[in-house]
């Protein structure tokens, strides 16, 4: 689980065969136990895109799917998510609205 961290970037493609088929590319953000930022790309295919392609910057998302580990030359590991299933838990707009909400709760007790 996590936020979708920037744009979420669909595309189609062709494969070896000419025939077309949609990608969707994003990353998600997590934070760790040190309260760090840890992001991880994920990739879509073909049916798996629908449910990815409205998705916006802060929407928080499950998603299930195979992760890809690899290093780069300068040895930072990179891990990539082929998803097989998302689901969308909070639109960016309910995520502020709760916020807002958490606020006025917030103010309200330290009327108190």
């Amino acid at each position: 689980m996590g936020n979708i961290a920037g744009q979420v970037e669909n595309i189609e493609r062709e494969n070896a065969n000419g025939e077309e088929f949609k990608v969707s590319n994003f990353s998600i953000v997590l934070k760790d136990d040190d309260e760090n930022k840890i992001y991880t790309n994920c990739s879509a295919y073909g049916d798996k895109t629908k449910d990815l392609e409205h998705l916006k910057q802060g929407d928080f998302v499950k998603i299930f799917g195979q992760v890809k580990t690899s290093i780069d030359s300068k040895g930072k590991e990179h891990k990539n998510v082929r998803i097989l299933s998302s689901k969308l838990l909070k639109a960016k707009e309910q995520v502020k609205s709760q916020d807002k909400d958490k606020k006025s709760i917030l103010r309200t007790n330290k009327k108190l």
